[in-house]
């Protein structure tokens, strides 16, 4: 359930949907006038009213092949399989969920976790008509010292930043920087059978969206704009197709990164789900949502081996540990489907432990109007965008006399070109970014624990700043490559 803003005939609307990237896109320049096609996420076919998809996870005794083996006897179909957490998604009749419950070799299980994304709809100008991109990085000034991080440390190729997102275009400004070994985690079919563009093919990692083509910008462009680190290697593990993603698909996406041995793992994506008992016209769930344990068990996996998780808080404006106003806030989005719950409310993977949980900071170093926020939640926050200027001014002088310029951030889309988005989406891929330079410059590769003291000790401006809205502090690289 996540709110996202866009623009659409000259209005500004607000949708709801499930999984969500942390973002909220606007603007597209195109340097060749290059149109991404909105892409709905509508209904899909191929599922039967009766068919339904749960998420189980075994009880840790439990050989895996058995457990899938007697899963299968009782009638369900195995759709996907996280095998080194004994988490599987399967399809079956809804009158089969009892034979879940009453199998002694299942943890736990529920409807798996449904996520919709919204179509976009953006603009294009000319780039002949911008000034110097780097005057128009306002964000990437702030978090570097004006440049000046560059002339100490820029990164090394030797260090992978892996992008969890919806694939990746080979923009002439990260070209060099991407790392053999991108994987799509979207299997054949797409999103419960919908999308028939999807082929399972490991291989097929093109950006439907351009999400994950704008936030490796962040990361590593290094052409007509700069990323926090234009050295580092980048990675893609795609786990979005046209619009829409399965929990489990991301929690996959980590395990592999991992097993990748990735330093770095960007999310720049979550959920809001719900550790309790779930209500709707099917009945109730079980007490713990699956998809909470499967990132638990997904994150220790990448943090066993090595790798720093980076995540983004959501972009809804909410106090998230004033659990009064995040529950109502929940139960209002929930009321919309018809479901009521009794229990406590998690972003995910934002609120889980061993997470880098990043808020997003304006140009005036306030907390963005949309990024969420609370006490022992936020760890560190970075420049991410805002929409002071679009509340003061409205979205006709907005547009028209270049205001978002000042509060957006701009970066790589599909195509070649550049495009304006804000969102805690684009703050968290500059944390991930800096922990990649901390890791490379100070040696500490495979040690996570480590990098995180760095930057929260180093690599950041923290005098005055309450931790509630900045954790730490407002990153600052130059900070953390010359400590």
């Amino acid at each position: 359930m996540r709110r996202i803003l866009r623009v659409e005939n000259d209005s500004v609307r607000r949708e709801a949907s499930g999984l969500s990237w942390r973002w909220f896109p606007l603007l597209l320049i195109a340097s060749l006038i290059v149109m991404i096609t909105p892409v709905t996420a509508g209904s899909y076919n191929g599922l039967s009213e009766e068919d339904h998809y749960y998420t189980l996870i075994k009880k840790n005794d439990i050989p895996y092949d058995r457990f899938v083996a007697k899963v299968k006897q009782e009638g369900f179909q195995v759709v996907y399989e996280v095998r080194e957490l004994g988490l599987i998604q399967v399809k079956g009749k809804a009158g089969y969920s009892g034979r879940l419950a009453a199998d002694s070799q299942v943890e736990s299980f529920n409807r798996s976790v449904r996520a919709l994304e919204p179509a976009q709809d953006e603009r294009t100008v000319s780039l002949a008509t911008l000034p110097y991109l780097w005057d128009l990085q306002w964000d990437m000034q702030q978090s570097t010292r004006n440049g000046s991080s560059y002339n100490v440390y820029e990164g090394s190729s030797k260090v992978i930043v892996g992008i969890i997102d919806s694939g990746l275009y080979p923009h002439p400004d990260l070209a060099a920087n991407i790392k053999p070994g991108s994987r799509n985690l979207v299997p054949a079919g797409g999103f419960r059978g919908g999308e028939p563009q999807e082929s399972g093919n490991v291989n097929q990692t093109n950006d439907l969206t351009g999400h994950g083509t704008f936030v490796a910008g962040q990361v590593a462009a290094d052409g007509m704009i700069k990323g926090i680190a234009p050295h580092i290697g980048i990675r893609s593990y795609r786990v979005f197709g046209s619009g829409s993603a399965e929990t489990i698909w991301v929690i996959k996406a980590i395990v592999e990164a991992a097993k990748d041995d990735v330093d770095v793992i960007n999310l720049s994506l979550g959920s809001y789900l719900i550790k309790g008992l779930t209500f709707s016209s099917e009945g109730k769930s079980n007490e713990e949502l699956v998809e909470i344990e499967g990132y638990k068990r997904a994150i220790e996996y990448a943090r066993d081996r090595g790798s720093v998780v980076v995540a983004a808080v959501g972009n809804d404006g909410v106090n998230e540990k004033d659990r009064k106003q995040f529950e109502q806030f929940m139960r209002a989005k929930m009321a919309e489907d018809g479901v009521t719950f009794k229990g406590k409310v998690f972003d995910v993977p934002a609120s889980l432990p061993n997470v880098v949980t990043v808020a997003s900071v304006g140009p005036t170093n306030e907390l963005s109007l949309f990024s969420n926020y609370g006490r022992g939640l936020v760890d560190i926050s970075a420049p991410g965008g805002d929409y002071r200027y679009y509340e003061q001014y409205g979205i006709d002088r907005w547009l028209a006399e270049g205001w978002y310029e000042k509060e957006q951030v701009i970066s790589t889309v599909v195509g070649g070109g550049y495009g304006f988005m804000a969102g805690t989406s684009v703050a968290t891929p500059k944390v991930s970014a800096a922990l990649g330079l901390i890791i490379g410059k100070y040696g500490l590769k495979n040690k996570p624990a480590q990098a995180e003291r760095h930057l929260y000790k180093y690599g950041v401006d923290s005098s005055g700043k309450d931790s509630s809205f900045y954790g730490s502090g407002i990153l600052n690289v130059y900070k953390a490559v010359t400590r």
